[in-house]
């Protein structure tokens, strides 16, 4: 029973996850030259999540229905676990990115506005950075930090060895856990926060300045309640789906055990991701469901053809 459900939960997983981001890359496409940097960011994390599913699920999910034989699956099961657990830290790299982006422009805009005036490759030096980064904590298992192998315990599926027999095997898990996980936690945190207090500051300043039926208050409260809500998102999604796995991560480093199937639940819940990454940070966005809709939204409507008289 619980092979069904983890067989129809990644099938759901992967085909919901491919529709969403490809809905967001063609929503930022349709925008030409108007797209901005964190629109080119929200494209590339798009790409991330959507090439994951297309490619590194896929195989754990045979590897999932053909338990019993894993040496069906055994040429493609190190490499999909190489793609998967390089586009998921990019996916984290991406999102830290997003959120140092919104940072800088609401705590910092005009030095920002002159930055970007003055780079123009901005947007690609951010992406570079996060497939970069990605790369290199996915790569170093390969080049004898830690390795890839089948898991003990889901013998269908590849990862890195959380298992460590050795030293350097357990300092690639806890440098993992800080580098990727505990780091992006705390800038991710501190951004929220801190665009958070500034936002408050502005509406502070506004009933001061003008009143608090003003237009001006009016807009900024409304401006500062909804990014209360994208925050409270943020923060919590990041931190639900990835703590946990983190956890795993952290007691078989140490050498304590866990209770069966809790790894495997953890690592799927990791992969929704791919599902609340376009949701929270595109389709949460008034601006973004209204391009949608300009843009696409013809496609759906069907049209009353007039009769000629």
């Amino acid at each position: 029973m619980a092979f069904v459900f983890i067989i129809v939960f990644l099938s759901f997983l992967c085909g919901f996850s491919v529709i969403l981001n490809v809905t967001v890359v063609l929503t930022i496409l349709a925008k030409g030259n108007t797209k901005n940097t964190r629109d080119v960011i929200l494209m590339s994390l798009a790409i991330c999540d959507g090439v994951q599913c297309t490619i590194g699920y896929p195989v754990e999910l045979f590897g999932y229905a053909n338990y019993k034989n894993p040496s069906l699956s055994e040429k493609f099961c190190k490499p999909s676990g190489f793609i998967v657990m390089y586009l998921a830290l990019t996916a984290i790299a991406h999102l830290v990115c997003l959120c140092i982006y919104r940072y800088l422009t609401i705590v910092y805009p005009l030095k920002l506005q002159i930055f970007l005036t003055k780079s123009n490759w901005s947007a690609c030096g951010c992406i570079a950075f996060c497939w970069i980064y990605g790369l290199f904590w996915s790569l170093s298992p390969l080049l004898g930090w830690n390795e890839i192998v089948r898991e003990k315990q889901d013998t269908y599926r590849c990862s890195i060895n959380l298992y460590p027999d050795n030293e350097i095997k357990s300092s690639y898990l806890y440098a993992l856990a800080i580098f990727c996980y505990l780091i992006p936690l705390i800038i991710i945190i501190y951004c929220s926060l801190k665009v958070r207090s500034e936002l408050r500051n502005m509406l502070k300043m506004c009933k001061q300045i003008s009143g608090v039926e003003a237009n001006i208050t009016k807009v900024t409260y409304r401006i500062e309640k909804q990014d209360f809500i994208s925050v409270s998102f943020i923060i919590a999604s990041f931190f639900t789906v990835w703590t946990p796995y983190a956890v795993c991560v952290f007691y078989l480093t140490i050498g304590k055990k866990l209770p069966p199937s809790f790894l495997t639940y953890c690592a799927l819940f990791a992969k929704s991701s791919t599902i609340l990454n376009p949701i929270i940070y595109c389709l949460m966005y008034k601006k973004f469901r209204q391009t949608l809709q300009s843009k696409f939204g013809k496609l759906f409507n069907n049209p009353t053809v007039t009769p000629a008289v």
